[in-house]
């Protein structure tokens, strides 16, 4: 097996699809609705308000669909793994009913949108399967299925036999779902936007909302005055609320193997443990898109045996000729399961959100993006009631809510009172760091693999905590609310939007 961390580490959607050249914002500019990022909830509802005559002004701190939709494995899909007996017991027949519909209903208005606007984006439609490989495993997707069913989902229960060159116990399957290629997708959409008199900025990174009337949104080289701002960057950047609180960082690694035969008809996502979930790509070559079992960020140093053990998966199963990429992508995980989407509570009236979507921000990305859309419109919704993200479901979420406090409190705590190795920075190779004691004070100390020597503070610039070197994929991550930094201490992944601060000097 080669070693897969000389694989080249990148987006698999995003080195294949189209460029953008959005410009940065420059100056001050004024728009009746501002949304802050370019992915699937930000500019499907930006779409949707142009198209309805709203002036629409797009922000996005790297290029658009180039961050965690770019990374994803891009199922377009209401088969969420063994999703709808939670729902059920979260919010109750009905609740689980308008989650079914509008994730359905999502993957007809996808299409639907791709087709009007002549998006080439390789959408097609394919089954959607959760498979167990253990006997145990069966009567979890009995009850699923028969909960989806009543629900009206296009469910199936197949034994033996999927279409998988391994065997299984069982497998539920959603007929006539999709994927498609995600960046060729928001590509499309931005070029909609501007197409429709809106305007569209990239490389330029919100870094605070002033929710006055008008609110303005600054950035580095700018500013945005709008009457209503949709804040749709995963996590909410602006700390209002305590979102951050209320959803769980999920990390997880993905790769694209090129094969030497057909890799298998349809998307797959196994119900045991470790996860695999994985589909085939469209193309000329045949390869295949692969995501690993979630881990929380900022735990783990090295992750290598991560991407070995998915590695060895795919290798052991499937006729894999070569490892094309690989990349660790980001989520965030609600306690109910469902997405918060709406009006953000407590605040201002003119603020809204979207976050939480479980590892599922396609289908449901889209529809919060009708959500927030139809809720500027001041149009009614009728799942708006379900996403609502002022809603408090106790019971649903007690268990979780909790564990996830814990586990960001402890990290807190031993961030900030444990002991720290003392190590001379000067003693470090390339491709290593660690947070150090030196001079009595906590340096984040790592020397990237060209050798360059960078001494940081230790904090997150989001909340404080401590981040922690990752090895595998030189970057600086904190698991508190999973904010990640280059080596040099640049933003790769927020909630945070500032830098690390340098502390004392560098040199080669």
């Amino acid at each position: 097996m080669n070693d897969i961390l000389s694989t080249p580490s990148s987006y698999y959607w995003v080195d294949h699809g189209p460029a953008s050249d959005y410009s940065p914002l420059r100056g001050e500019v004024t728009a009746e609705v501002a949304v802050i990022g370019a992915g699937m909830v930000g500019l499907t509802a930006a779409l949707l308000l142009q198209q309805q005559g709203l002036k629409v002004v797009v922000l996005e701190a790297k290029r658009v669909g180039e961050q965690t939709t770019g990374g994803s494995t891009a199922k377009v899909t209401a088969q969420h793994r063994l999703i709808y007996n939670q729902l059920v017991r979260n919010f109750g027949e009905a609740g689980a009913h308008a989650y079914a519909e509008s994730n359905q209903q999502a993957i007809q208005e996808i299409r639907g949108l791709a087709e009007r606007l002549n998006i080439d984006c390789d959408f097609e439609t394919r089954a959607a399967y959760a498979y167990t490989r253990e006997s145990d495993g069966v009567a979890s997707l009995e009850q699923e299925h028969e909960t989806a069913s009543r629900l009206g989902l296009p469910s199936r229960l197949l034994r033996g036999e999927v279409g998988l060159p391994f065997s299984v116990e069982a497998a539920l399957c959603f007929d006539n779902q999709a994927q498609f290629q995600p960046v060729k997708y928001l590509k499309g959409l931005a070029r909609a936007v501007v197409a429709a008199g809106g305007q569209v900025f990239e490389q330029s990174r919100a870094l605070d909302v002033d929710d006055a009337t008008p609110c303005r949104i600054t950035c580095a080289d700018g500013a945005v005055q709008a009457d209503e701002v949709i804040v749709a960057t995963h996590l909410p950047f602006l700390d209002r609320a305590g979102f951050f609180a209320r959803v769980a960082p999920r990390a997880h690694l993905g790769m694209a193997v090129e094969l030497t035969g057909t890799p298998p008809d349809g998307m797959f996502i196994s119900i045991d443990e470790p996860t695999h979930s994985f589909r085939p790509v469209r193309g000329s070559e045949p390869l295949m898109v692969a995501i690993g079992h979630a881990f929380r960020p900022g735990q783990e140093n090295d992750h290598s045996e991560r991407y070995q053990e998915l590695e060895r998966f795919l290798r052991g199963h499937f006729p894999v000729s070569g490892i094309h990429c690989r990349w660790m992508n980001m989520d965030y995980d609600s306690p109910d399961k469902v997405p918060y989407v709406g009006r953000m509570p407590l605040f201002s009236r003119h603020l809204y959100l979207a976050t939480g979507f479980s590892a599922w921000g396609l289908t449901t990305g889209h529809v919060a993006g009708q959500i927030l859309a139809n809720q500027i419109l001041e149009r009614p919704n009728p799942y708006a009631k379900l996403y609502d993200a002022g809603r408090i479901k106790p019971v649903a979420s007690a268990k979780e809510f909790v564990s996830h406090s814990m586990e960001t409190a402890r990290d807190f705590i031993s961030d900030h009172l444990g002991a720290k190795p003392r190590l001379n920075p000067e003693e470090l190779i390339p491709g290593e760091g660690a947070v150090m004691q030196v001079d009595g004070g906590k340096v984040a100390a790592c020397r990237d693999r060209q050798g360059q020597l960078h001494l940081l503070s230790p904090l997150c610039t989001h909340m404080g905590c401590n981040v922690d070197w990752n090895r595998t994929e030189q970057s600086w991550d904190c698991s508190c609310h999973g904010s990640r930094f280059s080596a040099d201490g640049q933003v790769i992944h927020g909630p945070a939007v500032k830098a690390m601060t340098p502390k004392g000097t560098s040199e080669n």
